[in-house]
């Protein structure tokens, strides 16, 4: 697919590899032996200022307070604070997962004739991860002319910040954005189905997105542990496109409760053990484990950083798990060889020196599992 006739816009994200900053305009266009996936980003300026001047967000990032502390119940102040410190983040994660993404070309073959998208983000917020995808799209994808975006957030001040947001983001995008969000409450997914099948039919949804949602309704107690990854994705993965469809599911890299298991580790036995009986859907990223297609007594877990740069703060970080899953009729990449999802081991392989895996390859931790195109 050709990603020629880009128009340099204030909203581009400024992109760093290595320590060479490199904005992109229309008269750069990276053939794949030069692309390198980002993951250090810029939050646009248009954002930013719209973000922190207008809306008067705050950066107020606490180690004790976690995102989901800011949830249903909370003020139109504290979803300002919610904002100013989350979004920049959720918007660098989504903008370099889906820049990666339209980069393969299997996928933008899949994408390449279509003119319009269907999005719809699960636990939505202040739509930060939503503005990333949308801001890969205008840059990868020159034939969308008008993106469907729906979001569900329970919270009312998330939802009008949302809609300021997206509002003003329309100035900045090359394509026309319908967007709606809707006011309802999750209290488990299964019981939500039927409501998603009526705002998107099944087969219809091209990106489905779930961003640190699971792991909130894990610690309200709406979703057991041992079950909220499968019943998610059992619920919402026949919503995709058989097509086009592609599922981000991306959620925290920390534990359920102190001393208890990791997210990640959840994420990882479930999804596998979940589409084993779905097999028209599978996973493009990270390259799976070797571990994971058997037994496996190593509760290692993995996780890819993160770093945005903005007004309030010059490097930005997190760290999260993320799944892609797609609909395998529709994207079919080349075969990979497993590789050890070895980023970041839990603390019992933690000792310097020491391989987080048994299976890791020659005992070393080389090998980035969330490459799409290495």
């Amino acid at each position: 697919m050709s990603l020629s006739g880009r128009n340099p816009r204030s909203h581009m994200a400024t992109i760093f590899t290595g320590s060479k900053k490199a904005q992109r305009s229309n008269k750069s266009i990276r053939p794949p032996p030069e692309y390198h996936a980002p993951s250090n980003v810029t939050l646009p300026e248009w954002l930013d200022s719209f973000l922190f001047e207008t809306l008067k967000a705050s950066y107020q990032p606490s180690k004790t307070e976690r995102a989901f502390d800011c949830n249903l119940e909370s003020s139109q102040d504290k979803a300002l604070i919610y904002a100013g410190t989350y979004l920049p983040r959720s918007y660098a994660e989504c903008y370099c997962i889906f820049d990666d993404l339209f980069h393969t070309a299997e996928i933008a073959k899949a994408f390449q004739n279509r003119t319009t998208l269907n999005i719809l983000s699960i636990g939505s917020g202040t739509c930060g991860d939503a503005l990333g995808i949308l801001s890969a799209i205008d840059e990868n994808l020159p034939n969308i002319r008008q993106v469907f975006l729906t979001g569900i957030e329970g919270n009312k001040p998330a939802r009008d910040i949302a809609k300021k947001l997206i509002h003003q983001a329309k100035q900045h995008y090359r394509f026309e954005i319908d967007f709606r969000t809707e006011d309802y409450t999750i209290d488990s997914f299964k019981d939500y189905i039927d409501t998603t099948c009526v705002l998107h039919a099944e087969g219809t949804t091209d990106i489905l997105l779930s961003s640190k949602m699971i792991s909130e309704m894990v610690s309200m107690g709406k979703e057991q542990p041992s079950q909220a990854y499968s019943n998610f994705l059992a619920s919402f993965l026949p919503l995709l496109s058989p097509t086009t469809g592609i599922c981000l599911m991306l959620d925290v890299a920390t534990k359920v409760t102190e001393g208890g298991t990791w997210f990640p580790v959840l994420m990882n036995a479930q999804t596998s053990k979940t589409l084993e009986s779905m097999p028209e859907f599978r996973i493009i990223a990270p390259a799976p484990c070797r571990e994971l297609h058997g037994s496996c007594n190593n509760y290692c877990y993995s996780q890819k950083i993160f770093e945005v740069k903005h007004s309030q703060m010059p490097c930005d970080q997190s760290k999260v798990n993320y799944r892609i899953i797609s609909r395998a009729t529709g994207i079919v990449l080349p075969p990979k060889q497993p590789t050890p999802c070895v980023i970041s081991p839990p603390t019992q392989f933690s000792q310097e020196k020491r391989a987080p895996c048994s299976s890791s390859i020659e005992n070393t931790c080389n090998k980035d599992a969330f490459l799409i195109n290495p």
